[in-house]
């Protein structure tokens, strides 16, 4: 599950002002948010960008929509770092936001100085 069209739909913008305004052909980016096709990184992180989220909340990985930018990229290594490492094992969404927490909290703690 991803969330590109809830996010369209708050910026209130049609597949064809996507287009426009980032310059994803409309029909890519319906199969994006259909979850027909997976955008590339690159294309996730603009999307990001775009959105002002994290990756792995654009992807439903997290349900974090606010982040620093500290955060986002914290985030988004090591959700990308997770995937490489779990990537036989099917991680449910709410044990990936766990280790998420888990890894905030002891940044915000110091205990990974």
């Amino acid at each position: 599950m991803n969330r590109l069209k809830e996010l369209r739909k708050e910026k209130g913008l049609t597949l064809d002002e996507i287009q426009s305004e980032i310059g994803i052909n409309r029909g890519t980016y319906n199969n994006y948010e259909s979850g027909k096709t997976e955008p590339k990184p690159e294309t996730w992180q603009a999307l990001a960008d775009y959105f002002g989220v994290s990756i792995p909340y654009l992807q439903g990985k997290t349900s974090y929509k606010d982040l620093d930018p500290f955060e986002r990229g914290l985030y988004d290594h090591v959700t990308v770092a997770m995937d490489r490492v779990f990537n036989e094992y099917a991680l449910l969404p709410e044990a990936r936001e766990k280790i998420l927490k888990a890894i905030a909290y002891s940044i915000e703690n110091g205990e990974l100085d």
